[in-house]
């Protein structure tokens, strides 16, 4: 079925599968690939040379250090959300001051109001206290409008802040509390492209007379049910199929969004570079939206509790929106994507918590952060994710995207509660492309391929753990015998097959003092009893954990696929079963990539502002050392992800 992105009266429910490893795995004996060296045993370093962390300042432009460890092929320019245009506007002229009415009486019509008739460049701001929300929620409707509230409160509640509450969420389960923006589903027009457009360029030609303006947003993308590149798999419907239309055009699931700067005749400029190369041969095209994009619409200072609506609703909805931002909002307790970004170019979610839901299942009801719809160059950081199905899902996104600082963690399903949950994650429906994950903490990095594949992703500074921190209340969580435990199915990167062209450079697998775990109780007993680096021919032997695990096949039953491993660029990650830093370059053994400069950053030019006097970056892949994230610290005393500002 088809999403329908933004639209307030439309409820729509995408049904996913769940991630649970299947019970005849618990005893298979695969045909494993390399393994060496359980923790303390050295045997993985040998003589080999460990290259040590250069601490160089590099912007993503600075072409040396990454085009040494990262081939051009495999990656792309990131410079995501507002970054290009000087940030996040502050705006100061406030239109209009509202506070709650109180009690139990309705608050929605007259934040609407204002939310309609706000001017350009100014602020609707909400006062202190509790504003009841119900029936469709909020809506912008107009460019150039902030929503500032007065602050979340205090943590898990936002008592003392402003406070969104869906009043009627007992009632009325079809709604968000806050819409941004339209339906990104719905197309005006499609025009061929007259020959490929190629990725690095920033400009095509049509086929016919365009009639494009500049500043317009548009989609470019292809049919995909026979380019190489793309994987669709077993769950999804034969070509012309509905879920061939969840979060693309139909069959057309490699796209991007783009702004065009300049039309000469048939020939159209973009601000962004293509991401990948759209190719005629698979019918590429240009398309206009049928709906206004809005622009620069912004959220800020708020806490928001209870959205419904399932997928493509929750607490907070952005939809055909550029150049817009979530900015310091707590989002709590909600059915559908917590906030979901549909279709949105050059945006920002940043500074905020986004955490928990009544429904930890798959089908999402219980996704935390979601990029959908050809959504382009968004920026995702310094975020906490926490206590959801997944927390971050992207779905058939258009590249550019960067997911980076971030600390995601307690992902689970309420029913398998013993098996971990994808954290950090760049898929769950085909084809996100060229996307960077940078500088985040996760107990995973899931290579999800369940609804199709990724593909040219990078996994870049990350802290994989490997071990979900069970914050309270998850450490006393049980579904019948099994436990809120990593017993099955724990490891640090789990890449499924087809998840081709990954780039997993700088990273640090696990953690020292590590330990295997162990359960005995009535109806349920585990046992981890063996380390291994990692598995590349077949499935995990009874009790064995492992730092990679590269080449599963959920989708369609549980095979393996052994050839997965070689299109992936495994260089200078440590981890802490072997204790070494390794370098595979493209589908090698250990020490067939030689050792290289490791930058900074894959998109920054120096230390952010929010890692205050903290060391940046945060983690060292020569040694396995990790300083402080400041997402994680702060939700660890308590406060939002921005607390160590100075």
């Amino acid at each position: 079925m088809q999403l329908i992105a933004g639209v307030r009266r439309t409820l729509l429910v995408v049904l996913a599968a769940p991630f649970v490893i299947p019970g005849a795995l618990l005893a298979v004996t695969g045909t494993v690939g390399e393994t060496s060296g359980f923790a303390g045993d050295d045997s993985g370093n040998g003589s080999r040379v460990l290259a040590q962390d250069t601490t160089l300042s590099q912007s993503a432009n600075a072409t040396t250090p990454m085009a040494e460890i990262i081939p051009a092929d495999r990656m792309t320019t990131w410079n995501p959300g507002l970054n290009a245009v000087g940030g996040i506007p502050n705006r100061t002229t406030i239109y209009q001051t509202l506070s709650p009415r109180g009690g139990s009486l309705d608050d929605t019509a007259a934040i609407q109001r204002a939310l309609d008739t706000c001017p350009r460049d100014q602020v609707v701001k909400l006062g202190p206290g509790t504003f009841q929300i119900n029936g469709g929620g909020l809506g912008f409707r107009s460019s150039d409008c902030t929503l500032r509230g007065s602050g979340t409160g205090a943590l898990g509640s936002g008592n003392g802040g402003t406070r969104l509450i869906k009043a009627d969420r007992d009632t009325n389960r079809s709604f968000a509390i806050l819409y941004a923006g339209n339906n990104a589903a719905e197309f005006s027009s499609s025009i061929n492209l007259a020959a490929d457009a190629v990725k690095g360029t920033d400009s095509l030609t049509l086929a016919s007379s365009p009639r494009i303006a500049v500043g317009e947003i548009v989609l470019i993308d292809q049919v995909t049910d026979n380019d190489p590149r793309v994987w669709w798999g077993p769950q999804h419907n034969p070509p012309g199929g509905g879920s061939r239309r969840w979060f693309a055009r139909q069959d057309r699931s490699l796209a991007q969004m783009m702004e065009v700067t300049a039309v000469s005749g048939n020939t159209i400029t973009f601000s962004t570079p293509f991401h990948i190369t759209f190719k005629t041969e698979y019918a590429a095209q240009l398309s206009r939206y049928a709906n206004p994009v809005l622009h620069r619409v912004g959220i800020e200072d708020l806490y928001v509790y209870g959205g419904m609506g399932g997928d493509g609703h929750g607490n907070i909805a952005v939809a055909l929106c550029a150049y817009c931002w979530v900015k310091n909002v707590e989002a709590h307790w909600s059915v559908g994507t917590s906030i979901g970004f549909y279709g949105t170019f050059r945006s920002v979610l940043r500074d905020s918590y986004i955490h928990e839901t009544p429904d930890p299942n798959p089908g999402g009801g219980g996704y935390l952060v979601g990029l959908n719809w050809g959504a382009s160059d968004n920026l995702v950081e310094n975020n906490v994710m926490w206590y959801g199905n997944k927390n971050i899902v992207m779905r058939a996104t258009g590249g550019g995207n960067v997911i980076a600082y971030n600390y995601m963690d307690d992902a689970f399903g309420s029913y398998y509660p013993s098996q971990p949950e994808a954290g950090l994650n760049a898929g769950h429906y085909t084809t996100p492309h060229m996307e960077l994950l940078e500088g985040n903490y996760s107990h995973n990095y899931k290579g999800d391929s369940f609804w199709g594949n990724s593909i040219y992703i990078t996994v870049f500074r990350n802290h994989l753990s490997g071990l979900r921190a069970a914050r309270p209340p998850l450490d006393t969580y049980k579904h019948d015998a099994y436990p809120y435990k990593d017993l099955q199915g724990r490891t640090a990167v789990d890449i499924q097959a087809h998840g081709d062209y990954t780039n997993l450079v700088g990273n640090v697998l696990g953690f020292q003092g590590q330990s295997l775990l162990r359960y005995n109780q009535r109806g349920y007993s585990y046992a981890q009893n063996a380390w291994s680096y990692e598995l590349l021919g077949g499935f995990p032997r009874d009790g064995e954990v492992t730092m990679w695990s590269i080449g599963s096949q959920q989708a369609g039953g549980w095979t393996w696929v052994p050839t997965t491993y070689r299109t992936q660029l495994r260089d200078g990650n440590w981890d802490w079963v072997t204790r070494s830093q390794r370098w595979h370059g493209i589908g090698g053994a250990v020490g067939s990539g030689p050792p290289r400069v490791i930058p900074d950053s894959l998109y920054l030019t120096a230390k952010p502002a929010f890692f205050g006097s903290n060391p940046w970056p945060w983690v060292n892949p020569s040694n396995g050392t990790t300083s402080i994230l400041p997402a994680r610290a702060c939700l660890e005393q308590g406060k939002m992800p921005t607390c160590m500002i100075e």
